[in-house]
């Protein structure tokens, strides 16, 4: 399982990841426009929550496709590649916080404490169905399946599964050990997985199925949700927008 699912004790601990249905339920139900730019660059840069909180506009070049993160891990800085699929959200972003420091921020534009960050996002998650708890620690702490490094976690494995090189996700995420980076391999291995596939036959898709599966979409789902006047029009769109990028990743256009 993972870092929050393990048992004391247990020799490796592999991270939880999301999947894509859960990232779309999560994105769906961020309202806060702050908690929403900052969990998509933690999920497209593998930037940690104090990376996000740290984060400043004049760190991000929109241009080259690159940020720069500053005093990250071990104080140091290293620069990491932006998808540019969420150039057009950061440029929308920007312009409309025109006089402030950060990437995201307080009302009255100080930098966002990464606590504060860290509750919120677990808002959303019990608001998607994913505030899991797992076990309490020896003190009687609380632990939960996902949180907000877990959108770390998935940045890493996701790169690996599209093919990148061990060598530049080590790069990307800062790590100084490439052993550290290593462990996400134990949790992607789609030639495995196809291998597996193949040899027990894959599952047929019936019509059936393909029906059923169309009437849980959820930018469907979005549209009868404006359509029942459940959601404003800027609600709507900003919604839209990042759902359709979503199910860009899910066919495979990162």
């Amino acid at each position: 399982m993972g870092k929050n699912y393990a048992r004391p004790n247990t020799k490796r601990k592999l991270p939880n990841i999301f999947n894509k249905k859960q990232l779309v339920a999560l994105f769906e139900a961020i309202d806060d426009s702050q908690v929403f730019v900052g969990s998509l660059l933690a999920l497209f840069c593998g930037l940690r929550i104090s990376e996000v909180c740290n984060l400043k506009k004049q760190d991000v070049d929109l241009e080259s496709e690159k940020v720069i993160v500053r005093e990250g891990k071990g104080s140091k800085d290293r620069v990491v590649m932006l998808p540019s699929k969420i150039k057009p959200l950061l440029d929308k972003w920007f312009r409309l916080q025109k006089d402030i420091e950060y990437v995201i921020c307080t009302s009255y534009g100080n930098k966002y404490a990464t606590n504060i960050l860290s509750q919120k996002f677990r808002i959303y998650l019990k608001k998607a169905g994913l505030n899991i708890k797992t076990f309490k620690t020896e003190v009687g702490q609380q632990r939960y399946a996902y949180s907000f490094h877990t959108l770390r976690h998935t940045y890493a494995t996701y790169l690996l599964e599209k093919g990148v090189d061990l060598y530049y996700v080590q790069r990307s995420l800062g790590h100084v050990d490439i052993h550290t980076t290593q462990i996400y391999a134990y949790i992607t291995n789609k030639d495995l997985q196809n291998k597996i596939n193949m040899a027990f036959g894959k599952v047929k898709t019936g019509k059936r199925q393909s029906m059923i599966e169309q009437s849980i979409d959820p930018l469907q789902a979005l549209k009868l949700r404006f359509a029942e006047g459940e959601l404003s029009r800027e609600e709507f769109g900003e919604k839209y927008e990042i759902l359709v990028e979503l199910e860009k990743i899910e066919n495979g256009v990162f």
